[in-house]
């Protein structure tokens, strides 16, 4: 019958099998992307978490199920990304998915910003970003297969007041995303994504001011901020073969911030 699906490209009940992959979470040590790894290593993931704060990183590893440690990186570094790369493949002899994570806010508005503050922000956000793609991207193509996911936000769709340098930077992550989808196909899939609020430990300091965070929370339909580990499901579905048609695209996960207002 017509509709009897004799071949399946990935079977149904292997969509989400990731046992045995690579990954690499830069940025891994807290906050989204300490709950990316922990994710990741739950579906049976070889996780190496990549970040500056060696500490936090370790406790991370710590409680992994699966195999996994600590590298040292500073994602503005070409020297450290080389070094994370060709640790981990040598190691492991491959590379799989990549969690692009790292992020930095100034929140002032554009004629209150340094020059100083808007080239370190788009150093670490947007640079940064670019340096670790392009040296993934290169291992990937090599052994031909593999999957990107940058860190973006939904404030690189819509902006705001005080956001300037940090939504230009998200807004260059996602166009980042789009042009390595195509310059890194068919081989290797690169998609975005685009949190709203999320209750990392840097956010939970400017929540303390209660009028910025109603005001912030009403974005959301949802009306609340989200924990980290609600990014776990979308980044899973990126990094697997349920996402295997999926590239170039910036997954929301907003709680209906970028569907409109109320």
């Amino acid at each position: 019958m017509e509709w009897d699906i004799q071949n399946w490209c990935v079977k149904p009940e292997k969509m989400f099998d990731l046992t045995g992959r690579v990954a690499i979470v830069t940025g891994g040590a807290s906050g989204i992307g300490r709950a990316i790894a922990l994710g990741l290593d739950a579906f049976g993931v070889k996780v190496v978490v990549a970040d500056l704060n060696l500490a936090d990183a370790e406790a991370v590893v710590a409680r992994f199920q699966s195999e996994g440690f600590v590298l040292r990186a500073d994602v503005t570094k070409m020297a450290d990304v080389q070094n994370v790369v060709s640790t981990t493949t040598n190691r492991f002899g491959k590379l799989d998915i990549f969690f692009n994570i790292p992020g930095v806010n100034v929140r002032k508005p554009v004629l209150n910003l340094s020059e100083n503050e808007w080239r370190s922000v788009l150093e670490i956000n947007l640079t940064g970003m670019f340096l670790c793609s392009r040296e993934v991207g290169k291992a990937m193509l090599e052994q031909g297969s593999g999957t990107i996911v940058n860190m973006a936000s939904v404030r690189g769709l819509v902006g705001g007041h005080s956001q300037s340098v940090y939504s230009v930077s998200k807004a260059g992550v996602i166009q980042l995303t789009r042009c390595l989808a195509i310059e890194l196909a068919p081989y290797v899939r690169v998609n975005a994504l685009a949190p709203g609020y999320v209750e990392t430990p840097l956010v939970r300091e400017i929540m303390k001011d209660e009028v910025w965070s109603n005001k912030m929370r009403n974005l959301h339909a949802m009306k609340r901020f989200a924990q980290p580990e609600e990014i776990v499901g979308s980044a899973l579905f990126l990094a697997s073969d349920a996402s295997s048609f999926v590239t170039g695209t910036v997954l929301c996960v907003d709680g209906g911030w970028t569907a409109g207002t109320l």
